[in-house]
């Protein structure tokens, strides 16, 4: 710690936050730095090659011989509203890679322009809680946005970042074609219609820009954003947390069918089990998956209060909806192993696990 005139300075930990607080008073001194966002690379220069290494140990590396589009999302740990921010672009980069999938159908409306199919889209973590950061996240979330450590603001100096977040947009001929700073109302629709012109999906960019931005804060976006989150947390066992994510999401969509079974499964995991009997009760279940899913969560909050009778009664009628679905057999074994009969807990426990892995065999006589 190194005082001035009895003013104590800020810290250097991480080795990469005095980068940070130089370029935020240049940006603020310097005109025309804040227009694009990066100090070394420009809109229409050629994008530098790098590697970069996420939690795993796997390694992104971006090369000139790849003709590929990319997207570019620069985070720095410790944000505000970071995790929410994630959640977004996660969502939006798993929407277009659905959207560039190759079809078989040679008449489907699928992407033909240059590029189309063919993009990366990353995240480069910055900061002293990098790492914190990658070991906390869903390693499924990995496959739709990959995140890669830049804990020392090496590629920040590289590129000369001066605000996170920053997205960047670059074409397959390894051009850059849009800079974002900082986080504002249109930046993950920004994000994603550059995107879209990029890979050739037509419409644009500040036409499709104004679309994506309404969509963006949308009930329908605003509710599939809270239903994220709370899967986040609930890995996480942050339960009240998830639980509250969910309430925001049926305040936004109360007759979501979806929302409501999601959310008795967690008050189930929380032990509220009137509160899960009574939110599954409302659901208007259309189709025999929902039906068979109220069934499921109002038996696991039977058994939990102890009426296990009303339990089976109501799984048995789920597998007849269901019969092939491991949730429900577990949560009938679980019904018998309560009621003090192994054997048949077992030959429940046992159904499930073929159910899951695909072991069609019939039991032998010893496990039945």
């Amino acid at each position: 710690m190194v005082k001035r005139r009895g003013v104590p300075a800020a810290p250097l930990r991480g080795g990469g936050e005095w980068l940070l607080a130089l370029a935020s008073v240049i940006c603020l001194v310097s005109p025309g730095w804040g227009q694009e966002g990066l100090r070394r690379v420009h809109v229409g220069d050629t994008m530098p090659e790098f590697s970069l290494t996420d939690a795993r140990g796997t390694v992104f590396r971006y090369e000139h011989k790849q003709a590929r589009v990319l997207g570019i999302l620069i985070l720095q740990a410790g944000q505000t509203h970071l995790q929410r921010l994630v959640t977004d672009l996660e969502v939006l980069v798993q929407k277009l890679r659905v959207e560039t999938l190759p079809t078989r159908s040679p008449d489907a409306q699928r992407p033909s322009g240059p590029g189309a199919g063919a993009f990366d889209c990353i995240g480069v973590m910055s900061g002293s809680g990098t790492s914190e950061f990658l070991r906390s996240r869903d390693p499924d979330a990995g496959t739709a946005l990959p995140i890669v450590a830049d804990p020392n603001f090496a590629f920040w100096g590289k590129l000369g970042v001066i605000a996170a977040p920053t997205a960047i947009v670059v074409g397959a001929d390894h051009k850059v074609r849009w800079i974002k700073a900082g986080f504002g109302y249109d930046f993950v629709a920004g994000f994603h219609s550059q995107l879209n012109e990029a890979l050739g999906l037509g419409g644009s960019a500040s036409a499709t820009a104004h679309v994506q931005t309404l969509e963006n804060t949308s009930v329908q976006s605003r509710r599939d954003r809270h239903i994220q989150l709370a899967r986040v947390l609930a890995k996480k066992a942050r339960w009240e947390s998830a639980l509250g994510e969910l309430e925001k999401a049926r305040a936004l969509d109360p007759n979501a069918a979806d929302v409501a079974l999601e959310l008795g499964e967690i008050l189930c995991r929380t032990g509220k089990n009137e509160a899960a009997l009574t939110t599954v009760a409302q659901v208007k279940a259309e189709s025999a998956e929902d039906k068979a899913h109220v069934l499921l969560v109002s038996a696991w909050a039977k058994r939990q209060m102890g009426d296990l009778g009303a339990a089976e009664s109501l799984l048995t009628r789920a597998l007849e909806i269901s019969p092939e679905s491991p949730r429900i057999l577990y949560e009938l074994g679980k019904v018998h192993q309560a009621k003090g009969d192994a054997a048949k807990a077992l030959a429940c426990y046992r159904r499930a696990l073929a159910e899951v892995f695909g072991d069609t065999e019939p039991p032998t006589s010893s496990q039945k």
